[in-house]
């Protein structure tokens, strides 16, 4: 296997501010007559805005420098500085380890030697977490792998690979002060001690806590988790139509197995959809479901305020999972077998129409002659929408 170095650099910004070809600010009142901007004239003005969605870039087969398409299908992904991990279960899985500044792969994780025997994935890979000092891979069959970073040498496996064992089927991973959560099948999560997790402890790794299962079986349907910025636990719910929030703090020695550390009065409804994966972004949720498209929810606004099922650059197949790197959102489109880069845009209007107290009308003029450009904006949750729907 490749050796390779991680570089450890982390952008700060968390969204792609994007400039409008509109320059100048009009309004109209609520009665449509030409109104006039004092501040305008001043040289200041009030301006809108809006979210816009582009596809950037789609990684595909021969962007790995693989012979076929059916050798790449994208999954799980996890990012650290310029280095992305891409769970590529296609027939035998493995992690693609890629350069998003060169927009290349650097290696492949597929096999590595534990007690002088060969090991690998034995099954389709659900979560990826990458710490500073290490890489945390789960598969199905009841297994999750530690990896040293940056050399990625192999330090352990926690669970034995039987469901009875200590893993059971973890389909979520998150890791932060020294211990490992993983959601299990059973819609508990299991707690693992992440200094137990040694070579001397290959496959012997004991679960130190775990809390109440909370929902019935949902099948082999992703899921994800990942600590917010109050410290707390976000985690998919598929049967349940909910986005859960879990108090890591409950976690002590004098907790007993089976109690429930969900925040319930924190927790998420989508209604609509049952959630996969989420990523946050901004003041903004972006949730991956059953509906095959992306739902975003706005913190904000407190409600969902569009569902995705194209950017600019892409119409999507079924976008199974979707994950947060800063200002880009990675979506893994199993169907087309295409990890989408994506860029989510603030774009700014200075002139416009009203149309109704929250939609305005935008006439955006085109370069090189083209004919104006007209869309509608609902000011109240800056999305793009067709004031003549039904």
């Amino acid at each position: 296997m490749k050796r390779y170095k991680i570089a450890l650099l982390f952008a700060s910004s968390l969204l792609f501010v994007q400039c409008s070809l509109l320059d100048k600010f009009k309004s109209k009142d609520e009665d449509d007559a030409p109104a006039t901007n004092t501040e305008e004239e001043e040289g200041s003005y009030t301006s809108h805005w809006y979210y816009s969605y582009e596809v950037l870039e789609q990684i595909d087969f021969e962007t790995m420098g693989l012979g076929s398409v059916d050798e790449f299908k994208p999954y799980t992904v996890a990012s650290l500085g310029d280095t992305l991990f891409v769970a590529n279960i296609a027939a035998a899985p493995n992690v693609i380890v890629f350069d998003k500044a060169k927009s290349r792969p650097l290696s492949v994780i597929s096999d590595w030697e534990v007690n002088g025997q060969t090991k690998g994935f034995g099954s389709i890979i659900y979560a990826i977490v990458a710490t500073n000092e290490r890489l945390y891979v789960a598969e199905r069959e009841s297994r999750i792998h530690v990896f040293g970073l940056p050399d990625l040498n192999y330090i352990t496996c926690i669970g034995n690979g039987k469901w009875g064992g200590p893993v059971f089927e973890a389909q979520a991973l998150a890791v932060k002060d020294g211990m490992i959560y993983a959601r299990d099948k059973d819609g508990g999560v299991s707690i693992y001690k992440d200094a137990d997790a040694t070579p001397e402890n290959y496959e012997k790794v004991q679960r130190y806590k775990k809390t109440a299962t909370y929902t019935q079986n949902n099948g082999f349907n992703p899921h994800y988790m990942e600590f917010d910025t109050d410290g707390n636990i976000m985690l998919t719910d598929f049967e349940g139509m909910a986005i859960r929030v879990l108090d890591p703090s409950l976690v002590t020695e004098d907790m007993k197995n089976g109690t429930s550390i969900d925040i319930e009065d924190k927790k998420l409804l989508t209604n609509t959809f049952k959630p996969r994966t989420f990523a946050v972004s901004g003041d903004r949720l972006y949730v991956t479901a059953n509906n095959g498209a992306i739902n975003i929810y706005d913190y904000e606004q407190k409600e969902w305020v569009k569902t995705l099922k194209s950017a600019k650059g892409m119409t999507f197949g079924n976008p199974e999972r979707v994950y947060a790197d800063n200002d880009i959102l990675w979506v893994s489109d199993i169907n087309k077998k295409v990890l989408a880069k994506m860029g989510v845009f603030k774009n700014e209007i200075r002139e416009y129409s009203k149309v109704s107290p929250n939609i305005i009308k935008v006439d955006r003029v085109m370069t090189y002659g083209d004919e104006p450009e007209t869309f509608y904006v609902d000011i109240t949750t800056h999305e793009i929408v067709d004031p003549f729907a039904e």
